[in-house]
């Protein structure tokens, strides 16, 4: 009896032959896409359709070729050291997982860095994937009859081994199947990590620990039964390789790379009405006109006055006037609050000061904002803020999609190239809350308005504070800047 045909040709057309041992490959790779691709969109602040398919391509062509080159190193080195062209012939057979790892995360490690990324958080999300893509893939190693151990009697296959027994029956020897019991083990590990470690996962780099400790303690045990194992003079190169994975994974399970190296400092973005510059009475006197002048003035009521403290022009005038023209109700507005914030506009107490304090501190201060960018610049001017205090400014009109979409956070870091994995969105509204818990970062909700605070608890941002200097406790805080602090 057979899992598989007796075959290792999958598929021949004329002269192209394509094998099972690439069909499992790939099969095992887009498995792990699939679970990749899900786990790198719970972390929200990666923009997952802009990087990822690039990433996944760079570390598959990046992992053929470390896979390929590693094979061709140990193996037989002096056979290809003499026959070069013989390197890309991969249908003959010869890749080795480890350099396909090492070859993988080195093209992955320059493409997050071109792109912004923390590589650290990207391989917690796909690492643990990679076991789902090993699990299949060692099926090749079946068909290939590869990665076998020592001789055994027919009477070892029993239960579930009966289903292989034929494909282990090599040149009139039956052989035990490590293949199985790798795979079996990487199927195992794939769970427990993906869906155990991750889950309660509160450090970057356990997930990615986790799998280098799992993988390695199996690669090693599975390789000293192995006898067609590749050798670096008298030892086996995977055990090698397998032990410096345990200590690698060690080393990010326990974070102790937190320890060495020095950690970047989180991108601080602020909204500016209601949280660096106090344009509460400006606005609501604002509204009141055009009410007056379209509507009727008792309906601004009190909830509608607070109601106003954050969303953008437009989507208030549609709500409130439906009937009207709003790009003229926004005109006429813009008039009346131009001449009020000249007239009343000031910061909010402490706001220049922590900015000031922030920025001698190192950290990189951004503001996204639903003004037009005119008046963005003009009020910053009225309140006193240096022209160099904030790096990047997304207003109205440098954005599709106002907050609560996220798409100004991630156009600021972007182009800015800020410190992307660890950031604190400081708002007022439930707007601000709403678009940094989109983005995946640490909301900070300020208000010292009764009729907001409730609404905007609602939102469960991570930290409500009534005072601005408060944010200088919270950025020296030992934990990182994300919602889900992963």
């Amino acid at each position: 009896m057979s899992f598989f045909p007796n075959r290792t040709t999958f598929l021949q057309i004329g002269p192209i032959s394509i094998q099972w041992y690439a069909i499992l490959i790939i099969t095992g790779a887009f498995i792990a896409y699939y679970f990749a691709k899900r786990n790198l969109k719970s972390y929200r602040n990666i923009d997952v359709d802009d990087f990822f398919d690039d990433s996944f391509l760079c570390l598959l062509w990046g992992g053929i070729i470390g896979a390929r080159l590693w094979f061709c190193l140990f193996y037989n080195f002096d056979y290809y050291f003499s026959h070069p062209i013989d390197i890309i012939k991969i249908w003959d057979g010869g890749l080795a997982f480890h350099g396909g790892a090492v070859g993988g995360v080195l093209a992955t490690f320059f493409l997050c860095k071109k792109r912004n990324v923390s590589f650290i958080k990207y391989l917690d999300a796909i690492a643990p994937t990679v076991l789902i893509g090993q699990a299949v893939g060692r099926w090749g190693n079946f068909i290939n009859q590869e990665c076998h151990g020592s001789a055994v009697t027919a009477d070892y296959f029993k239960g579930p081994l009966a289903l292989i027994r034929d494909g282990m029956l090599i040149n009139g020897v039956y052989y035990k199947p490590l293949f199985f019991y790798e795979s079996m083990l990487c199927l195992l590990g794939f769970i427990l990590i993906n869906f155990l470690v991750r889950k309660f996962q509160s450090r970057r780099g356990e997930a990615l620990g986790a799998y280098l400790i799992w993988y390695g303690i199996i690669r090693f045990f599975i390789e000293g039964d192995r006898t067609d194992s590749l050798l670096i003079g008298s030892l086996k190169t995977a055990q090698v390789t397998s032990i410096i994975f345990v200590v690698v994974g060690l080393f990010f399970y326990f974070a102790i790379q937190e320890k060495i190296f020095k950690k970047k400092l989180p991108t601080i973005v602020f909204d500016l009405d209601g949280t660096l510059q106090d344009s509460t009475g400006p606005i609501i006197e604002s509204f009141k006109a055009v009410f007056e002048k379209y509507g009727k003035l008792e309906d601004f009521t009190a909830q509608r006055q607070m109601e106003v403290l954050g969303p953008p022009l437009k989507d208030m005038m549609l709500k409130y006037f439906p009937n009207e023209n709003p790009d003229e109700l926004i005109e006429f507005y813009r008039q009346i609050n131009n001449d009020e914030l000249r007239r009343t506009l000031k910061p909010i107490e402490h706001a220049v000061e922590v900015v000031s304090e922030l920025r001698k501190q190192g950290y990189r201060l951004a503001i996204l904002t639903t003004r037009a960018r005119p008046s963005t610049i003009e009020c910053l001017k009225i309140c006193g803020f240096k022209d160099d205090d904030f790096e990047g400014i997304i207003t109205l009109d440098d954005v599709k999609n106002t907050k609560p979409d996220p798409e100004g956070i991630f156009k600021v870091i972007k182009e800015h190239k800020m410190n992307s994995a660890d950031v604190i969105v400081v708002g007022d509204s439930i707007a601000d809350v709403k678009a940094g818990k989109a983005y995946g970062a640490y909301t900070v909700a300020y208000t010292v308005l009764e009729g907001k605070k409730e609404g905007i608890e609602k939102e469960k941002p991570n930290r409500f504070i009534t005072d601005l200097n408060e944010i200088l406790g919270i950025v020296n805080e030992k934990h990182y800047f994300t919602y889900n602090l992963k």
